[in-house]
């Protein structure tokens, strides 16, 4: 018969000892310093680089706006505010050049229709005012980027803007200082024969001292919303007098995203015939630390208001 062995007793949980204390403090010390040295540097190079996205965005949307905006119709630019966004609107041009004011001289190129009966061609090639609904008058000099003009542009003459009956392309008159291009004819060396809408421009009203004309293609706004954090550029929508925050039809994109506030101020006469435009713009985005990174840039836009 096997022995019966004695019961052992319960065993005794062994402790650390001081040694292996140490050893543990040394290690998790170790590890700790090794964090801060590896992930501190990481995180901190990712809010560098969030901090650099969002001021290349800022700067990237606000010299769009102000290239743009430069090459507005004198006297066009306007802004608003609707709800949580901020609105301006400006015409767009397309080219701009000198109108004949008085005989046209012989002509390379075909002459404009014998619209006022008291001229014969080529002194047709001048445009007509007063009583004459004029269609067609011939350029000094040619007119730059006449290739890129399209029938649906406008011809606009001695916009003064908001304010000034029969001198405000946005409005739809009478009497109106715009017409509907119908055609550019560049085939003459020298000049252009621009051809428009027939159209009855008044000489008190529209006759340019410097004989100038401008050719819009249309509207163009950009709209900050900080709703829904963003600044979207719309184009291809009519011409309203009244300064839309809809856009029912046209073209839209947006040009900044993360924008939380933003405000767009214009002063048509800080000096002569100058006007200006000032562009406040913040965006945010949270950072790996979990507090929001925050960027403001301010940018100022001379406006040419000569018209």
């Amino acid at each position: 018969m096997r022995p019966i062995l004695p019961e052992r007793g319960p065993r005794r949980a062994r402790g650390f000892n001081l040694i292996e204390l140490v050893i543990s403090i040394v290690v998790t010390g170790i590890v700790v310093a090794g964090l801060a040295y590896f992930v501190f540097p990481v995180r901190q190079a990712a809010d560098i680089a969030a901090r650099a996205d969002l001021t290349d965005i800022a700067d990237t949307a606000l010299q769009r706006i102000g290239r743009d905006v430069r090459l507005a119709l004198p006297n066009s630019v306007r802004t608003t505010t609707s709800g949580g966004a901020v609105f301006v609107e400006f015409l767009a041009v397309r080219t701009a050049g000198r109108y004949r004011g008085e005989g046209g001289g012989a002509a390379g190129g075909s002459n404009c229709p014998n619209d006022d009966p008291s001229l014969v061609p080529p002194d047709n090639d001048q445009l007509s005012f007063d009583s004459v609904a004029d269609s067609c008058f011939k350029t000094i000099g040619k007119l730059p980027d006449a290739a890129s003009v399209t029938p649906g542009d406008y011809l606009v003459l001695n916009n003064y803007g908001p304010g000034f009956a029969g001198q405000d392309a946005y409005s739809a008159g009478p009497p109106v200082n715009r017409a509907l291009i119908t055609s550019i004819d560049t085939s003459e060396a020298g000049r252009d024969r621009v051809a428009f809408a027939a159209t009855t421009f008044q000489r008190t009203l529209h006759d340019s001292p410097g004989r100038r004309f401008f050719i819009i293609s249309g509207p163009v706004s950009y709209v900050c919303d900080t709703v829904v954090g963003t600044i979207t550029r719309y184009w291809g929508y009519p011409i309203a007098a009244a300064q839309p925050t809809t856009f029912g039809s046209g073209s839209s994109a947006v040009i900044a995203t993360k924008v939380s506030a933003c405000d767009f101020d214009y002063a048509p006469n800080v000096a002569p015939q100058i006007g200006l435009l000032t562009l406040r713009l913040t965006l945010s985005a949270p950072t790996s630390s979990g507090v929001a990174e925050t960027v403001s840039l301010y940018h100022a836009i001379h406006v040419n208001n000569v018209p």
